[in-house]
């Protein structure tokens, strides 16, 4: 593992305070197509605060190492749940505002915004330091313990040899105190094992992760925990996780409000490097959607504090609880999956088994072999599975797809089962890859598969507002039809448009 620096190294949270005022005053400046509420927009605003705000003599090895991801181009495929939420407020707030005229307040959202991404990346950015510290704390115990275990094997060895002696200086005298004398080395064997055993066990019980929580299971393949959920939305999403859909967390918190009487169900997949850098590898959205009920959460008690406050009396057993208030959201079951050993790396569900070569770079990731694992049963997208295509192709429809789905945001829907004239932004994705339509039409990059699709769009706009074409046969709603006008967005009426 890498060496860390944290010598002569500020706290973080005090270098990102000092410099808030920086951040908020800092006038936007992302690039053309990168609107100021997205992710990599906030990013590159947090990089700028910890490339110019602390000096070099401050600035630890990770703190660099951060920056410098920040301010890449694919930044924003990696961040956290809680970063993606006030990116997700700021493009709705974005909207409201834009509508409304009204510069002055759109500048004081756009400053409360910003200080709350602020917040998220400190966050962020405490518990990546938080987890490496923690894991070599974790290597200096287990070096420490199989020193102990050296040591006592030892004494071991030390008491077996006395034994042997005494039974080599009585073996002539008394056959009777030779067998005594091997029972007692080994029964002194036994005990010893057993003390070894339960003292390991012991310490395994022990072990409390400082941002995981208790750990109640080491299984030699994965950690169990009781993690809070306000922990979970501040850990970094697995970068090749599909994307994060805010409105889909929100219609999950909606529908959980109906189910609360049986807590959260399943598990909370996360990925652990040698490092000690923690991912979430299945479960974003469950993440989100309990980011969503804590902050409700946090209202409702601030409420009734100010009831009772005010009143100067508690809540009778008559007063009704709410059933939300009552969720525990400190204690999420989280399964922690370890790295694999580097001489069994060809044992993957990945690696064709007939092959004796050594299996390419992505089937020897261990999360993107986890990842595979975990969702093959799941209705995740074709194009989302590791392995099936090229970054690029994926790189080039997620620009266009995401171009669109905030050029036009009302005609799409969060439902992958929706009706003309809305898209879903996943089904566009999976419809854009499976079309080939990259590989016809040979386009290079997200822009020119922009500029492709635009011209369709312009084509089924001719043929849905012409008399011609109407009387064509082209057969749809009055209500859809009138909303795809208003919008000046055809797409979503039909799909014949991906293979012409």
């Amino acid at each position: 593992m890498a060496a860390i620096s944290y010598r002569r190294a500020r706290p973080l949270s005090a270098s990102l305070k000092s410099s808030e005022r920086c951040f908020s005053s800092t006038a936007p400046n992302p690039k053309q197509d990168d609107p100021w509420w997205s992710l990599s927009s906030l990013h590159k605003r947090v990089a700028t605060i910890i490339a110019t705000s602390l000096p070099d003599s401050s600035r630890s090895d990770l703190h660099q190492s951060l920056s410098k991801s920040l301010n890449s181009a694919d930044s924003h495929k990696s961040h956290s749940i809680a970063e993606a939420i006030v990116s997700a407020n700021a493009r709705d707030v974005s909207v409201q505002q834009s509508s409304r005229h009204n510069a002055e307040k759109q500048k004081q959202i756009e400053k409360e915004i910003e200080q709350r991404a602020l917040k998220t990346a400190q966050e962020r950015m405490e518990l990546e330091l938080l987890a490496m510290k923690e894991q070599l704390k974790r290597k200096e115990e287990e070096r420490i313990r199989l020193e102990k275990e050296q040591l006592k094997k030892r004494e071991v060895e030390r008491q077996r040899e006395e034994a042997f002696t005494k039974w080599q200086e009585k073996v002539a005298r008394e056959q009777q105190q030779e067998e005594e004398t091997v029972n007692h080395a080994q029964t002194a064997e036994e005990e010893q094992t057993n003390y070894l055993h339960k003292d390991s066990d012991s310490s395994i019980q022990e072990q409390h992760h400082p941002i995981l929580g208790p750990q109640i299971a080491h299984l030699p393949y994965k950690r169990i925990h009781l993690t809070a959920a306000s922990k979970l939305a501040s850990l970094p999403v697995y970068e090749k996780q599909r994307a994060y859909r805010h409105d889909r967390a929100k219609e999950m918190a909606k529908d959980k409000k109906k189910t609360l009487w049986m807590g959260i169900p399943g598990v909370i997949s996360l990925m652990e490097e040698e490092c000690g850098r923690l991912s979430i590898l299945d479960g974003q959205h469950r993440v989100g959607m309990m980011a969503l009920l804590s902050e409700e959460q946090r209202k409702i008690v601030e409420k009734n504090q100010k009831v009772n406050g005010d009143n100067g009396t508690q809540s009778t057993n008559n007063d009704k609880v709410d059933p939300l208030a009552q969720l525990d959201l400190e204690n999420v079951l989280v399964e922690v999956f370890l790295p694999q050993q580097k001489n069994n790396i060809t044992d993957t569900v990945l690696v064709d088994s007939k092959k004796q070569q050594q299996p390419p770079p992505e089937e020897q990731d261990d999360k993107a072999i986890i990842f595979t694992e975990i969702n093959k049963a799941e209705p995740i997208k074709l194009l989302d599975l590791p392995g099936v295509t090229n970054k690029r192709t994926r790189d080039v429809i997620d620009y266009a797809a995401n171009h669109f789905y905030n050029a036009f945001s009302e005609m799409f829907s969060p439902s992958q089962k929706c009706r003309a004239p809305h898209l879903n932004l996943d089904n566009l994705r999976d419809a854009l890859f499976a079309s080939e339509v990259i590989k016809r039409e040979k386009v290079g990059s997200g822009g020119e598969l922009v500029k492709w699709m635009a011209k369709k769009n312009d084509e089924l706009k001719e043929v849905y507002t012409s008399d011609a074409g109407l009387d064509g046969g082209k057969k749809v709603s009055e209500n859809a039809l009138k909303k795809a006008k208003k919008h000046e967005f055809y797409l979503g009426l039909e799909s014949t448009w991906l293979y012409k």
